[in-house]
């Protein structure tokens, strides 16, 4: 399967699903917003989001976007909207995303589903 655009449903945030296998997903999320708040243990802690150079969607220029530092996410496939999106990466997003991809936190979790 091609790497898809689609809403989660979830955690509210358009996603760029790039591995399914037993109707698990592992996805990125995009957000506007250009820091994330993380919370562990008690401890919180504030962290850049990464800064797209175009939007994925071809007819909005104006708006910014961020890729969510964050380890790639795995949610079900129900979790995310039936409606796949026609947007691509811009040429200088590619390299970005290739580096989330490989985040190893959640590839265990994965592979064990």
């Amino acid at each position: 399967m091609k790497d898809t655009f689609r809403f989660n449903k979830k955690r509210k945030h358009y996603a760029y699903i790039f591995k399914i296998k037993n109707g698990y997903c592992l996805n990125i999320l995009l957000t506007t917003q250009s820091k994330s708040i993380h919370k562990k243990h008690g401890k919180t802690k504030v962290v850049n989001n990464i800064k797209v150079y175009k939007h994925p969607n071809s007819k909005i220029s104006n708006v910014v976007i961020y890729i969510y530092n964050h380890s790639p996410y795995v949610d079900s496939l129900e979790s995310f909207s039936r409606k796949e999106l026609d947007w691509i990466w811009d040429i200088n997003d590619k390299r970005n995303v290739k580096r989330m991809k490989k985040y190893k936190k959640n590839k265990d979790y994965f592979q064990n589903k």
